[in-house]
């Protein structure tokens, strides 16, 4: 019995009439009546439809088998399209933008993960800057980009932002730091310490400026750096505090440094952007339903 079968079944059982469901399959109604024939001999001579009448009715096994049948078809239909999807996006290229620290963002996951399942679809991908990012998709020089959300949303009103990754911004310090022994602090606490900052090109720059003056204070930094690592080991040679997230402190490989929280969370989001007039293409569909279904998992990272 093939899935063709099953729709001749399941267009008498619509029709209740064989003409009418013979036109539905495109064939003729001496036909169908000897293909309902045949299917209902493959089940052991079982009686799907009761044929005394005008029109046709279904038996108490017609109604039963049409229960399977139904969810047969839907399934075959729902196979058919996700391979429809794979075929059409099999081959292509992408060119996607992300901010210097995916790899501490976990991000290397998402893309490789997307490779194994697209591995006809090209992948170029250019480390920049958030801004320098939003600049190139202006430009069309990128077909999306992930970035962190700045303070400021209105350089992103013409783009469709589609957030990933929902992180906190902490406090580091070393372990000898009275600090360290406290499960979390006010940031207005932090006011006379020496900082260890992002560049100020970056948005968690602004961000955690942002924060320290809701603080009700402007930090003194002392150093700054683009490096992630290094900050963490300025950080655990005692020459300063840091505000990094969460999950770059996580992902720090250095063990004298304790993570403390801030009573007023200060949120941190990566976010993947498109511009909203862009006509996307099937991969470019393809990377956002999957970066979408890959964030519903990897952001658990952060509960842990």
């Amino acid at each position: 019995m093939d899935i063709e079968q099953l729709k001749y079944v399941m267009a008498v059982v619509k029709h209740q009439h064989l003409t009418n469901a013979s036109y539905e399959v495109s064939i003729s109604q001496s036909s169908l009546s000897k293909r309902l024939k045949k299917v209902e001999e493959e089940l052991g001579g079982v009686q799907l439809f009761d044929r005394t009448t005008r029109n046709v009715k279904l038996t108490a096994a017609g109604q039963e088998f049409s229960k399977y049948a139904s969810r047969i078809i839907a399934e075959y239909e729902n196979m058919m399209s996700a391979m429809k999807e794979f075929t059409l996006i099999e081959h292509g290229s992408l060119s996607i933008g992300t901010i210097p620290v995916y790899s501490s963002r976990g991000l290397i996951s998402l893309f490789t993960s997307f490779q194994k399942k697209y591995p006809g679809i090209q992948l170029e991908i250019k480390e920049k800057l958030t801004n320098e990012l939003i600049d190139l998709l202006k430009q069309s020089k990128l077909d999306m980009a992930i970035i962190a959300l700045p303070v400021d949303m209105n350089p992103l009103n013409t783009f469709t932002t589609y957030p990933m990754i929902e992180d906190e911004v902490v406090l580091i310090t070393h372990k000898s730091h009275p600090f360290a022994k406290k499960r979390s602090i006010n940031l207005s606490e932090a006011a006379n310490q020496n900082f260890i900052f992002i560049n100020q090109a970056s948005t968690l720059y602004q961000i955690c400026m942002d924060a320290c003056k809701k603080a009700g204070f402007t930090p003194k930094i002392t150093y700054e750096s683009s490096q992630i690592d290094i900050i963490a080991g300025l950080v655990e040679e005692g020459l300063g505090v840091s505000l990094i997230t969460l999950r770059e402190a996580k992902f720090s490989n250095q063990t004298d440094i304790a993570i403390v929280r801030l009573e007023t969370t200060v949120k941190h989001t990566t976010a993947l952007a498109i511009r909203s007039r862009l006509n996307q293409s099937n991969a470019m569909k393809a990377f956002v339903k999957h970066s979408l279904e890959w964030s519903e998992t990897e952001d658990k990272y952060l509960e842990k």
